[in-house]
């Protein structure tokens, strides 16, 4: 699948060349639209158009699944693109932002063949199709931090809870809330992150179909139930759980079951096979 891992990525590295360019523009932040929990703004629509536009000349006929316009085209195949990860970064003027493309044969996360995940700085190009890829070689696992990224509102009680529980389940690990999921996610495929957590309940298929891959064929494991997201539609996909291993993502999901923050079974994920997961 390499012809689909090199389109992700041509795609990709284009959107983020652009963005890099208007990085610290002022007149690409006005905001343009406002949603009920977020707004869109110049340069979201202006490289989702870019995007879209790129697919289209590289020769993909499918449907294109993205964050301002919904599904534009008809599938499958499908793209599922987020075309600036990490916005409210981008517009505050932090490095931390990445731009993600995945192509699926079909309707859910299980038929993703390819993906890319492109930050803005400081990084190589992520990709999957049959491999993880940090540029042109596979992703190898780094020296390991103590380190815990977490979302949730600290307004709410079960949620707050929880992150105490977790700390003391993990051994106390350093917090932080980086603010680009799919690049957090790049970062456990890398090994370098102990846990990922997103209990707001906010968290779209589009936000996390780039790096699903990646983080995948690392070998790092995954609930079986994320094989279900969809890839034909903008869809909220729930509260989100990856650990660096299958004991911490077990404790993950324990934890987060007794408090009603994860329904699964806290057993039923996706184990290594070797290097990489079927």
């Amino acid at each position: 699948m390499e012809g689909p891992r090199k389109l992700a990525l041509k795609v990709a590295e284009r959107a983020r060349d652009f963005l890099r360019s208007k990085f610290l523009d002022e007149s690409y932040l006005k905001v343009v639209e406002e949603h009920k929990s977020d707004v869109s703004r110049k340069i979201d629509l202006e490289v989702e158009d870019l995007i879209i536009k790129t697919l289209r000349e590289e020769g993909f006929k499918g449907g294109i699944v993205t964050e301002e316009k919904g599904v534009v085209g008809e599938g499958p195949p499908y793209a599922v693109v987020d075309p600036l990860d990490g916005s409210l970064n981008y517009a505050v003027g932090s490095p931390h932002w990445a731009v993600s493309v995945a192509i699926a044969e079909g309707e859910d996360f299980s038929t993703l063949v390819a993906s890319a995940v492109c930050p803005g700085f400081g990084h190589p190009c992520y990709s999957a199709s049959d491999k993880a890829y940090s540029g042109e070689g596979e992703v190898i696992p780094g020296a390991p931090e103590k380190v815990l990224v977490f979302y949730g509102e600290p307004e709410d009680e079960r949620q707050s809870k929880y992150l105490v529980e977790l700390r003391k389940l993990l051994g106390r690990p350093k917090v932080r809330v980086p603010g680009a999921i799919a690049l957090d996610m790049v970062n456990v495929a890398r090994g370098k992150l102990l846990a990922l957590v997103d209990v707001r309940n906010k968290i779209r298929n589009v936000d996390v179909a780039g790096a699903y891959l990646i983080i995948k064929r690392a070998g790092v494991p995954v609930p079986e139930v994320y094989e279900s997201f969809p890839t034909d539609e903008v869809s909220v996909v729930g509260n989100l759980f990856f650990g660096r291993d299958e004991r911490v993502l077990s404790a993950l999901l324990s934890s987060a079951s007794k408090l009603g923050l994860w329904q699964g079974d806290p057993d039923n994920v996706q184990a290594r096979a070797g290097r990489f997961l079927p």
